[in-house]
């Protein structure tokens, strides 16, 4: 079968066909959009916590420490026990019966007490953290906060930042700016400030605290953790483990939170598919039953039944090609940028992505649906 005299007759169809090509092109694109921005949704809701704990290097237990009964030297001893696989601090931290008022309207609920860290940097060796809003803190008397508490209820609000904050049980009462919300996917604090800026927080006569984060080999199921919690605590001086929180109590009341969703997202995806398969075949049918005289006409100058097959379901493929292209790099930006931001900060786990295979695999599975879908009244 000659390509020459297809393309050629394809082409004059298209450009008489121009709001039939159009539509075409439209409902790929409209389809291939919202199919991306749906698949991505239904793999992201599939264990979305396991991501973004790999994706931001989630600490699988985090320990508080009396500082002033453990050495640097000890906590570093700690990071090398059997089975630590990675370690991160040790952190300074305020008095978790730190207290503070809004002064705003940007907290939208507030806290009887605040676990306050200290870190340079929202990146580290373990629990990286994600800026939602807002910048590091770069001076002291600045705070970025966390937008759920270690209870998974919200605290603030995305749009927080400029609100000031008194911790009234410091000394002097000092005033804290917000300049950030960031996001732990293990939610191992409420708020972070410069290091320096610890002191400050904390009455004299309360111990110096600090806090630990550690990842182990066999740190996968309760019983587990419990017996390398238990060895860090043989490992340091009595006193000196003050609490331990693992990781799995934040991923199951992330994965309840998931369950609500997950069936929504699901039919999202498959009204979208459903909806592409019969617009596309209708137009196309269309097509044929309209042009079938121009069909005969086709067969009388040479046209092998092949031929008139191929012109027809070409006529699908061209501008299902550019729209299939088009609604990807939409769907893959609009869901970047704004549906699995919000999704992620619904969800409490940090980032999500949209993987590569559905930015490639979508587009092409729908434009060769779309070739299908036309075959069927092309060789009728």
């Amino acid at each position: 079968m000659r390509a020459g005299p297809v393309a050629s007759t394809a082409a004059g169809a298209l450009a008489r066909r121009r709001v039939q090509s159009l539509m075409i092109g439209v409902v790929l694109l409209i389809s291939t959009f919202a199919s991306v921005l749906a698949v991505a949704l239904i793999v992201d809701s599939n264990s979305p916590f396991d991501k973004a704990f790999a994706a931001q290097h989630g600490a699988q237990l985090t320990a508080t420490i009396n500082a002033s009964r453990a050495t640097p030297a000890e906590l570093a001893a700690t990071t090398r026990l059997p089975g630590v696989t990675a370690a991160a601090g040790p952190y300074p931290l305020a008095a978790a019966t730190t207290t503070v008022r809004a002064q705003g309207i940007g907290l939208i609920a507030t806290q009887d007490s605040l676990l306050l860290v200290g870190r340079n940097s929202p990146g580290g060796a373990l629990d990286d953290l994600r800026l939602i809003s807002g910048h590091w803190p770069s001076s002291d008397s600045q705070v970025v906060l966390s937008p759920v508490n270690p209870d998974g209820n919200a605290t603030v609000s995305t749009n927080a930042t400029g609100e000031t904050i008194t911790v009234t049980n410091a000394p002097g009462a000092p005033t804290l700016t917000v300049v950030g919300i960031a996001d732990s996917v293990t939610q191992t604090a409420d708020g972070w400030v410069l290091p320096g800026e610890i002191g400050r927080l904390t009455r004299p006569e309360t111990p110096a605290a600090a806090q630990m984060l550690y990842r182990f080999a066999s740190g996968a199921s309760t019983a587990a953790l419990a017996a390398d919690g238990a060895a860090l605590r043989r490992a340091l001086p009595r006193g000196a483990l003050i609490a331990t929180q693992p990781y799995l109590n934040v991923q199951t009341q992330e994965s309840e939170k998931i369950a609500l969703f997950v069936p929504f997202v699901v039919a999202f995806g498959v009204i979208g598919l459903v909806l592409s398969v019969l617009i596309v075949a209708n137009v196309i049918s269309g097509a044929v039953v309209s042009d079938y005289s121009r069909i005969g006409i086709l067969k009388s100058i040479g046209f092998t039944p092949g031929q008139v097959v191929a012109t027809y379901v070409a006529q699908a493929m061209v501008p299902g090609a550019v729209g299939v292209v088009i609604g990807a790099g939409l769907g893959d930006l609009l869901a970047e940028r704004l549906i699995l931001r919000r999704t992620a900060t619904a969800y409490d786990v940090g980032v999500l992505g949209v993987p590569a295979w559905i930015v490639v695999g979508i587009p092409l599975a729908l434009w060769l649906l779309t070739g299908a879908v036309a075959l069927v009244p092309a060789l009728r």
